[in-house]
């Protein structure tokens, strides 16, 4: 039986249609034949931390990059209060997580990196010895400049592993294996690759951003290749030999998903929860025992802050209501990004030349 939520309220008049999707995966869950004891979903959060105050790449200026200026009205993490507040965040966000038995995917990038070492915080190695993964967020605009999709793909794989050092330099010594962001350069994949960066997911057209419904659902697959400005169909086909696993990231009403901002800004914070849990109870109606399943959604430092008097509350709420019974079920399992990526790999060894988005029956 679904979980209730006598403290949670809906404030968003335009929550019908997720309450739909609500009501559907319910249906499914309580009604459809049980897919098998071992199916599970694998749950994650991950964190963008976004390049406030980043200035074009030396490496992308040398190949003919055009560099793009900082907004002066937004944060720079070059400004030490900024930098601190974002800190002091991730720190709350990842006592949230932990305390619900979960670990965050944490995609980092210059400045943010570079600001860690000149300031000498050690928020990132700090947050890897907490068990956390440490990613890539790239935004090629702000490393690569305008027109980024016109640079050779190996400037892209200079200016990744040049980012990719700061947040070594940072303190992060584990392996840095997943990276977002890129999304509408055709070679990204082999630039990735050359990067030694192998797991990707989150992608959305920064144009528009949104999500094709062919890059949703919960079953990861290697692309057989990048996106043609929207041409999304060869990255939404399999190819086994492919280099990069991608991670979906649910059943993911893609509407919804891209009206993120009028849902939190008419709704609160609380809206977009609803949302959340939407999502992830049709995912669940989707899992099957023979396929790796997945679910993640994507949070910025500051933003499931909520309430500055209860920071995090609704978010601490959300888990202990909806995610923890689903845990205690046997339903869903935390996971960070890489393990997902693994899960995939291993079922891959035992499940040669079958589609992994198309399960058997």
């Amino acid at each position: 039986m679904l979980h209730q939520h006598p403290h949670r309220t809906r404030r968003w008049f335009g929550l019908a249609l997720a309450a739909t999707c609500l009501v559907t995966a319910v249906f499914l869950i309580g009604s459809a034949p049980s897919p098998g004891d071992n199916a599970v979903l694998l749950f994650g959060i991950g964190v963008h931390i976004e390049p406030f105050g980043a200035c074009v790449s030396p490496i992308a200026l040398d190949a003919g990059a055009s560099p793009i200026g900082a907004a002066s009205n937004r944060m720079d993490y070059r400004r030490q209060a900024d930098f601190e507040r974002h800190v002091d965040d991730l720190a709350r966000l990842a006592d949230v997580v932990e305390s619900h038995g979960g670990l965050l995917t944490v995609q980092a990038q210059t400045p943010f990196t570079t600001s860690a070492t000149e300031f000498g915080s050690t928020v990132l190695a700090d947050l890897e010895a907490r068990g956390h993964e440490l990613a890539l967020h790239f935004h090629e605009d702000a490393h690569l400049g305008r027109g980024a999709e016109s640079l050779p793909a190996s400037v892209w794989t200079a200016v990744m592993l040049e980012e990719v050092e700061f947040i070594r330099a940072a303190g992060v010594e584990g392996p840095i294996r997943y990276w977002s962001g890129g999304n509408l350069f055709i070679d990204l994949y082999d630039a990735a690759a050359a990067a030694e960066l192998g797991i990707n997911s989150d992608w959305k057209n920064p144009n528009t951003q949104s999500t094709p419904d062919l890059l949703t659902g919960i079953h990861p697959w290697r692309p057989a290749g990048g996106t043609e400005g929207s041409d999304v169909l060869r990255f939404a086909q399999h190819d086994p030999g492919g280099p990069i696993v991608f991670l979906p990231e649910g059943a993911f009403d893609t509407e919804l998903s891209a009206d993120k901002q009028r849902i939190k800004d008419e709704g609160g914070l609380d809206a977009w929860l609803d949302v959340l849990e939407a999502a992830l109870l049709a995912s669940l109606a989707d899992v099957h025992p023979d396929r790796v399943n997945v679910f993640h959604f994507t949070a910025h430092p500051g933003e499931f802050v909520g309430n500055p008097n209860a920071p995090y509350e609704e978010l601490d709420r959300f888990l202990t209501q909806v995610v923890d019974p689903l845990v205690a079920a046997g339903r869903i399992a935390w996971a960070t990004f890489s393990e997902m990526a693994d899960a995939f790999a291993t079922w891959e060894e035992t499940h040669p030349g079958v589609d992994p988005r198309t399960p058997t029956k």
